[in-house]
């Protein structure tokens, strides 16, 4: 067999030399294997590689498809999971000291789903304390590195998946998004990231306390649009272990893949994000517009009336909802949380029950005025970043010097990591990353495309539309 090169594989271009028998399972995890080996020492993605098992179910996987016995296109597939989400028998520490000795005895409801499929788990994600941040800068399992810049964060909370998939240490990580912790890391890893309508995928497994009960989301990281649909069939729909799934039909999301989008409408909201963007992303945001454009698409102006409260009530409501689970480790264990967490934490114990239910008066306000604006609409389109990645160094002082001014990464309103994605945990809908251009200086910048509730198919459609056209998934980090 050829040499394996990972970085010019996608599940789309291995899965059919899979399927024929051309290339084994097992060459996949040793080839994966191997690259981290040799880049983790200086990433710090992976915080668990499982190799003794990962080679085990790859061998089962070719001795399965050897008997007639192929899953389909996840099938010998190399996988990582954020480190928040259970898998039997390893270390799921939820970047916490407080659970560094946690081994659960099952799996969470992705991680069963993909291993259904013929996934193969490769091991855990560096991640961000408690899911607490948008940097991975970890207290105790140590930094993240982004693979386009090393002395850069890869954004978080799931910073650890971004920059496997980014790095072509796995073809398909899971990470968690209760304010942005797919999208944002997607953009600043240049990868694509999916967080689907809210109860789409299961969250049974999840660790308590790293997402608010109504606004968190498990979605997956891929290197192409193609590559996120296969993901996202394999680990939709409803599952009895977590009660907030929709019964929702799964349909084929590559079904529109290919398709033409002409005559689509694209909603840009008024004002909200104009004055989040640097003038890079700005203007990587009017160039992408302008792609789309080029589609056939046309993009019209929106109003959101009260979309500058969704800051308020996505604190109010993912904060109140999230503490919960910490109460019994704030009352036995305080200093085990880093100082930052541990005083957040202490504030949301003390917002008013009266606050979190206005919050959620007003977050129904919101969520009806997106579904009537996307009546008139296909997709909404919005940068996911404001920034590209900031330095370690930056993220340490807090602000960075751009544009001439200095920009502060913590605001009233919210982190500048955050504030383009927490409408769409507010909402619940469908939010997809995908790469739309480079800075000056190589970082890549991220678009995203949300869409009505179970219209995933349709993001997909104009997001594999926009990235063929532009063809930024090609650029690849220098990393050897």
């Amino acid at each position: 067999m050829p040499e394996l090169d990972p970085t010019n594989l996608t599940i789309a271009s291995l899965a059919p030399r899979i399927a024929a028998r051309e290339v084994s399972p097992v060459e996949v995890a040793a080839c994966y294997l191997d690259r981290i080996k040799r880049l983790n020492p200086v990433l710090n993605a992976y915080s668990t590689v499982m190799e003794d098992d990962a080679i085990a179910e790859a061998r089962r996987a070719e001795e399965e498809i050897a008997g007639g016995n192929y899953r389909g296109p996840l099938h010998g597939i190399p996988v990582s999971i954020k480190d928040n989400l259970a898998v039997k028998g390893y270390p799921t520490t939820a970047g916490s000291q407080i659970l560094a000795d946690w081994k659960p005895d099952f799996d969470a409801g992705v991680v069963t789903r993909l291993r259904e499929a013929g996934a193969i788990v490769l091991g855990k994600n560096n991640m961000h304390e408690w899911a607490g941040g948008g940097t991975t800068m970890n207290p105790y399992f140590g930094t993240t590195h982004n693979p386009w810049d090393t002395s850069r964060v890869p954004g978080g909370s799931s910073g650890g998946s971004a920059a496997a998939v980014a790095a072509d240490l796995c073809l398909i990580s899971i990470g968690t998004d209760n304010a942005g912790s797919v999208r944002n890391p997607a953009a600043w890893c240049g990868t694509v990231g999916l967080k689907a309508t809210y109860g789409r995928v299961s969250r049974y497994g999840g660790v308590a306390g790293t997402g608010g009960f109504s606004s968190d989301h498990f979605g997956p990281f891929t290197k192409t649009v193609e590559d996120c649909a296969l993901v996202l069939a394999a680990i939709a729909g409803e599952d009895l272990n977590d009660p907030l799934t929709s019964p929702e039909p799964v349909p084929d999301y590559r079904e529109g893949l290919g398709s033409a989008v002409t005559g689509m409408k694209v909603g840009v909201i008024d004002s909200y994000f104009d004055e989040l963007m640097v003038d890079e992303v700005a203007k990587g945001f009017q160039d992408a517009l302008a792609a789309l454009g080029s589609l056939g698409m046309t993009v019209k102006r929106i109003t959101i009336p009260h979309m500058d409260a969704v800051p308020a009530v996505q604190t109010a409501t993912s904060r109140c909802e999230n503490v919960v689970a910490h109460e019994p480790y704030l009352r036995k264990q305080p200093r085990r949380y880093s100082r930052e967490l541990l005083h957040r934490n202490i504030a949301s114990l003390t917002i008013p029950a009266s606050t979190y239910v206005t919050s959620q008066r007003v977050r129904r306000v919101i969520c009806r005025e997106f579904e009537e604006a996307l009546q008139d609409v296909q997709v909404i389109v919005a940068p996911t970043v404001g920034i590209a990645a900031p330095t370690i160094e930056e993220c340490k002082q807090g602000f960075a010097e751009i544009d001439g001014r200095r920009i502060p990464f913590r605001h009233p309103s919210g982190s500048i990591g955050t504030r383009c994605t927490i409408p769409f945990n507010v909402t619940g809908l469908p939010a997809l990353s995908v790469c739309c251009g480079f800075t000056a200086g190589g970082l890549p910048l991220g678009l995203q495309i949300v869409g009505s509730c179970f219209q995933e198919g349709l993001l997909f459609q104009v997001a594999h539309a926009y990235e063929q056209a532009a063809g930024w998934y090609e650029r690849k980090p220098g990393l050897g």
